[in-house]
């Protein structure tokens, strides 16, 4: 555990390790909290009586003006920034319940108050399809032409206006409060180890740097604790999966992650390629375990072992050295990108460390003009200097979309996996320079150990949660010794035989925060095998960094599709993603050939 302050940045002034919420309000207390979320109620207040009751489709010059006044609506709406403050407030220190409180009653008032604005894309949604076309191509409406191509795709999922007001209300009831609920109390939980306790989220990130035996019994206390967890977890899955099941037939999406993948602007195609292609290709990953057992001297490894590393790198990364090695990979593509780095560690954008009551994992927060802010949970090693530059390059993501106007700041979430695991590949090359031989092979099996929890983890994740909705949706509900075991059973499809897995390893789903947010997963996948793609352009040429700030200036003005296809990706090519495994094939390749010259 580290004490939280003030570092000092090689070359640069003092920085802080907390996040800094001065940049959003002077205090709690402060009284712009309540005047911002009236602006915000007022705005859609009188959004709702200029249009609720005006024809503002019937002519594209009607329709243009209307979206012209929405594009102001959003760009104060979407900032929501009490609301997230709290939110904020509350990951960094989820033992006070006010905060979590006030950040409930903020989320409820922002909802009360967008829930008076959706009359308006109803109303779009509505136009019939015989006039999609002419608007779409219609030159008045040029600027708008996505915006108009996403509401037209979504019409037919759409609900009655009052259908959707109660949805937003209810979400809040239904799945935000039941997830909160679990993340609470399992932030709350705490292992002892070592004499002292520790948050759960240190113990599962410590867990990969200790001895084979101390691995074992730290995974055991892990497994023990999220078991115990799991009575609250398998009530709140239950009904959170239930409550997306009404929704999805009510909106008749046939599919569960169908409404995941459209409101992530994917075509389903697209997704089920990735991950039919990844899961036929579980091999690659099988491969890698029995690899990985041999590089530790061990026939077989369990689950406490998949990511444990098979030499020591000497190296140690305090959050300040992190900053600074990230930094210079940030500026070999463009210094604007390190000036972005040096704004945030300098304005106290960045929470470092773990500590009790704060939430586990790390994440990238933003929002519009408002400042970004990176949660992170730094513990001085190389996986945590790579996660620094993940979360970062969402950051710098966030930044150049801003360029955008209101209506396409917000990005999908396919492509900003993919900004942030370009901007973790830079940092690793400029690891990797600066290893020895025998280190070299140590930092190329944890990168192939990258790809593999990124590609295959992910996609095993999804298969697990494909069944579980499937089968929720046909039984009515689970049992969590069934949930622990449906994931043990996805864990041992990735895995393979070289891994052993129990069916206390499968009570990880009461932590594994990314289930919640129903199919996410294949953006991680999709992600890494397209970030590899534009790391090996830029590699090959410098130049393309310029097609790189393309599709991050791009922000959610056309679908991840689109914006890859203008920068020369195909990714709705079949064979794209199976060429992209082929590559950790070759890495694979390269791993066993150096560590038969070196490793002993």
């Amino acid at each position: 555990m580290h004490k939280e302050g003030i570092h000092k940045k090689r070359g640069s002034k003092d920085y802080k390790t907390s996040w800094n919420f001065t940049l959003l309000y002077k205090s709690d207390n402060d009284p712009q909290i309540e005047r911002d979320m009236e602006e915000i109620e007022r705005t859609c207040v009188t959004f709702e009586k200029k249009y609720s009751k005006k024809d503002f489709i019937s002519t594209p010059s009607k329709l243009l003006a209307a979206l012209k006044d929405y594009d102001g609506l959003e760009a104060i709406v979407n900032a929501a920034k009490p609301w997230w403050y709290f939110a904020l407030r509350t990951d960094s220190n989820s033992d006070d319940t006010k905060l979590a409180a006030r950040s409930t009653h903020y989320e409820q008032r922002l909802t009360a108050a967008t829930n008076r604005i959706q009359f308006f894309s109803l109303k779009i949604a509505a136009i019939p399809q015989s006039k999609h076309r002419a608007l779409v191509n219609n030159p008045v409406l040029k600027a708008y032409k996505y915006s108009l191509e996403r509401a037209f795709r979504g019409a037919k999922h759409c609900l009655s206006e009052g259908e959707e007001q109660l949805s937003s209300l209810l979400d809040q009831t239904s799945h935000t409060m039941w997830v909160d609920g679990g993340q609470k109390l399992l932030n709350e939980r705490t292992i002892l180890w070592k004499g002292k306790p520790i948050p759960v989220a240190q113990g599962i990130a410590l867990l990969a740097d200790q001895s084979m035996k101390d691995r074992q019994i730290l995974n055991t206390k892990i497994n023990e604790t999220l078991k115990a967890a799991s009575d609250y977890s398998e009530i709140e899955i239950n009904a959170v999966v239930n409550h997306k099941k009404v929704l999805d037939e009510r909106r008749k999406f046939s599919k569960p992650y169908s409404s995941t993948v459209l409101s992530y602007q994917n075509d389903d195609a697209t997704v089920e390629n990735v991950v039919a292609t990844v899961s036929k290709r579980f091999d690659i990953s099988h491969r890698f375990y029995k690899l990985h057992a041999k590089l530790l001297g061990v026939k077989k490894t369990t689950t406490a072992d998949r990511a444990a590393k098979i030499g020591s790198i000497k190296r140690k990364f305090t959050f300040p050295e992190a900053v600074a090695l990230v930094r210079d990979s940030f500026e070999s593509i463009d210094p604007r990108y390190a000036a972005v780095l040096d704004q945030f560690v300098a304005n106290g954008q960045i929470d470092a460390y773990p500590k009790k009551g704060k939430r586990g994992g790390a994440y990238c927060w933003g929002a519009g003009k408002e400042h970004t802010f990176v949660l992170l949970n730094h513990v001085d090693d190389i996986t945590s200097t790579e996660t620094l530059a993940h979360e970062m390059g969402h950051a710098i993501h966030t930044e150049l979309s801003n360029k955008q106007p209101a209506r396409y700041r917000h990005y999908s979430t396919a492509t900003a996996e993919v900004a942030s695991t370009f901007f973790e590949c830079i940092a690793g090359e400029l690891i990797e320079q600066n290893l020895s031989e025998r280190e070299r092979v140590v930092f190329l099996h944890n990168k192939i150990l990258g790809d593999v929890m990124t590609i295959f983890r992910q996609i095993a994740c999804f298969n697990f949660e494909l069944e579980l909705h499937e089968r929720i949706r046909k039984e009515g509900q689970l049992s969590k010794e069934v949930m622990a075991q449906l994931l043990s059973k996805h864990l041992r499809s990735y895995l393979g035989d070289a891994v052993t897995v129990t069916d206390d390893d499968g009570y990880f789903f009461a932590y594994w925060s990314h289930i919640r947010n129903f199919f996410y997963v294949y953006t991680y996948a999709f992600g890494q095998i397209v970030s590899r793609a534009l790391f090996e352009k830029w590699k090959a040429d410098k130049s393309y960094a310029k097609k790189i700030e393309q599709f991050l200036n791009a922000g959610g003005s056309m679908t991840p599709e689109d914006i890859f296809a203008s920068i020369g990706i195909n990714v709705r090519d079949p064979k794209f993603f199976l060429a992209g495994l082929k590559g950790i094939e070759k890495d694979l390749d390269r791993l066993e050939k150096t560590a038969k010259k070196v490793w002993k």
